[in-house]
């Protein structure tokens, strides 16, 4: 079966949106149970934003990673005075309620805290 040029960009879109709705979504997170303190082991996506207790990651660049539903990028980093570029992936596991970020080599994973 040969698809129309409008068919495959249908189909195109449609696994792109697939995609997109596989990243883990905008919240707060925490390394362990969820409470207000320590404020260190909190972090907050919102918007391809990493906001964590003294820096700021902007996420560019997603590219999947195979055999997850979680995406590499390029973190674009500020804080304390620094700014650096970091190599972060973001996997959302068990139903989204937790986020694995892989930074630097170091896995950490992060409960999903209600507002």
């Amino acid at each position: 079966m040969k698809l129309s040029k409008l068919g495959t960009a249908v189909l195109v879109t449609a696994l792109a949106a697939q995609a997109a709705t596989a990243q883990v979504t905008n919240g707060r997170f925490q390394i362990g149970a969820c409470t207000t303190h320590p404020v260190d082991t909190i972090v907050r996506l919102e918007n391809n934003v990493l906001s964590f207790w003294e820096s700021t990651c902007t996420l560019s660049n997603p590219v999947p990673i195979q055999g997850t539903e979680g995406f590499s990028y390029i973190g674009n980093c500020a804080g304390e005075g620094l700014e650096w570029t970091a190599n972060m992936l973001l996997i959302p596991l068990q139903n989204d309620t937790v986020m694995r970020m892989i930074n630097d080599g170091i896995v950490t994973d992060y409960n999903r805290c209600t507002p």
